[in-house]
């Protein structure tokens, strides 16, 4: 059983591209929405956050993770894959495939968008220094939270015009959607560059780490997919019904640590 957890619905952008690779897989999924958002938060309490998260997917039978969780990424998962005695082979995080797939393209200048945790550890910057590649984060604070809420597509377009510019002024050819909550609003952002009739390549994260999945990960189940919220949300079992049926198996977690 595969493990994914985020802290709401943006992990569901890469279950469901998982779901698509490998319709057979078994997963269950966590949206930590008791915790959301991640991005401002500390990274002693990112690193309880997980814990209690992964301890939740392996008393599920989970016994490979994906950390489908940008703000996370790298400087929380290598401690707790220390912590729980696991090896890159039992746990996937964001950063890594993402980096390793965008080497091949070879894109002259990359612009990840992301929360505040993620932009304030560097490691995207590092992780494509190491391949040669130049690229700058911007953080964009509010936007996981909107896109949880639901907002009016005219608000997801004022909270994003700061990093539309950035984007302009450093002559960025690729933005990454460096937390998992972005691509629902993909088409915000190719409409606005369109506007400005601006190219841009659009990276969204979530095939890359499928494709990670199933290099890795035994894939080989029933299809079987149960998705658990620590708070109650219409807005997450919605969306878990869009992408993965009506009949789809959701349930909150009964006394979540807060």
């Amino acid at each position: 059983m595969i493990g994914i957890f985020d802290s709401g619905i943006g992990g569901l952008t890469v279950a469901a591209a998982l779901q698509k690779q490998a319709p057979q897989a078994d997963f269950v999924y966590v949206g930590d929405l008791a915790h959301a958002p991640f991005g401002p938060k500390s990274q002693d309490e990112l690193f309880g956050i997980t814990l209690k998260a992964i301890q939740f997917l392996r008393s599920q039978g989970a016994d490979e993770i994906v950390a489908a969780c940008n703000s996370v990424s790298v400087s929380v998962i290598r401690p707790m894959m220390e912590a729980f005695g696991m090896t890159d082979t039992h746990m996937i995080e964001m950063v890594g495939p993402t980096v390793r797939t965008l080497a091949h393209l070879q894109p002259k200048k990359i612009l990840v968008l992301a929360t505040e945790a993620t932009v304030r550890s560097g490691m995207y910057e590092q992780a494509f220094q190491s391949f040669g590649l130049e690229a700058q984060s911007f953080a964009i604070p509010t936007l996981a939270s909107a896109i949880e809420e639901e907002r009016r597509v005219q608000e997801i377009q004022t909270i994003i015009e700061p990093a539309i510019k950035k984007a302009i002024e450093i002559q960025a050819d690729t933005l990454v959607f460096g937390c998992t909550h972005y691509p629902f609003v993909k088409d915000v952002f190719e409409n606005r560059f369109t506007s400005l009739g601006k190219g841009m390549h659009l990276f969204d994260p979530s095939d890359a780490v499928a494709q990670d999945v199933l290099s890795k990960f035994s894939v080989n189940g029933t299809g079987e997919h149960i998705f658990y919220t620590s708070k109650s949300s219409d807005v997450f079992s919605e969306t878990v019904k869009r992408l993965f049926g009506d009949d789809a198996d959701i349930q909150e977690i009964k006394n979540h640590p807060r």
